[in-house]
């Protein structure tokens, strides 16, 4: 009898053994499926999924990196409200429009398209654009800090500074758009027009003495005192169009065709060889103007 209770004792162990044996192979294999599960989530978390979200928050870093840095450079004592801040009360909606950067599409091929819903009487965009920003535009800095304060969706679009400049010398000049340019090659334009005034403008921060059309992105935006829920960039213009319209729920009717743009790999290459005419010490020169441009939105003075 004792042989046999020995032999269903060890058997007994055996079995108990196996048990606990088999349940611990059981989560074994539960704690890695569930932990396959976990990893294959983080790829798709919101943050992975959303990379135009990252992308804008690195954009924002950036320019708040430069604001605490050069501050004193860059903060505006008054915002210059001269048509280029424009906010549409019905869509919360506040634009800030960089000349030669996207801004006749947004203007006339999107904002003044909504002159109907705004009960506005505009139907031509080209001729009618300059009373469309009359409108919507700031009066002061009261009103634009009550604006701040209702969180408005406010963006703008950005473009390498030396694009943005042949872009106008194409438009003042070759294009005939200023007739008292008329003839100067690009290095006439750059020494004797954009950095005359530039030097002419006492105020480093406003450039008033600088044509519009190439002052720095900073005079019209002033990025240090109004902090962008979204910067566009015309490299990534498309997307960024799409997804600030989503946020301001409007929609397309039609895939919309740039307006009044140098723009793709043809402003590139025109860039690129228009650059190679002038010299070292001009365009260091161009480079110190618009520093603040290089280094708010992460553009390479070198690239051309």
């Amino acid at each position: 009898h004792a042989k046999i209770s020995v032999k269903t004792k060890w058997a007994g162990n055996v079995k108990t053994s196996g048990c606990y044996l088999l349940v611990s192979i059981v989560f074994m294999f539960l704690w890695l499926f569930f932990l396959n599960i976990q990893n294959n989530f983080q790829l798709y978390r919101p943050s992975n999924v959303e990379p135009w979200m990252q992308e804008q928050t690195k954009r924002k870093l950036l320019i708040d990196e430069v604001c605490q840095e050069h501050g004193t450079e860059l903060y505006h004592e008054i915002v210059p409200l001269e048509r280029f801040i424009i906010f549409i009360p019905k869509y919360k909606l506040l634009f800030c429009g960089v000349p030669k950067a996207g801004t006749t599409t947004w203007v006339e091929g999107t904002f003044m398209k909504l002159s109907s819903e705004l009960g506005l009487p505009f139907k031509d965009a080209a001729a009618e654009r300059g009373d469309f920003l009359n409108h919507f535009k700031i009066k002061d800095m009261e009103t634009l800090n009550i604006i701040l304060e209702e969180n408005p969706i406010s963006f703008t679009n950005v473009r390498h500074p030396f694009e943005r400049l042949v872009s106008g010398y194409l438009d003042a000049v070759p294009g005939g758009k200023f007739t008292e340019l008329k003839g100067k090659t690009f290095d006439q334009f750059v020494t004797e027009t954009v950095l005359k005034e530039a030097n002419a403008s006492q105020d480093k921060k406003t450039f008033s003495e600088m044509n519009r059309h190439w002052r720095p992105s900073n005079a019209y935006c002033a990025f240090c005192n109004i902090h962008y829920k979204a910067i566009s960039k015309t490299e990534t213009f498309n997307e960024d169009k799409m997804r600030i319209m989503e946020n301001l729920g409007l929609k397309e009717k039609e895939k919309q065709q740039r307006l009044h743009a140098h723009g793709g790999n043809n402003i590139q290459n025109m860039t690129r060889k228009i650059l190679s005419s002038i010299t070292k010490d001009v365009k260091i020169a161009l480079v110190d103007l618009y520093k603040y441009d290089f280094a708010m939105f992460d553009y390479d003075p070198d690239l051309y």
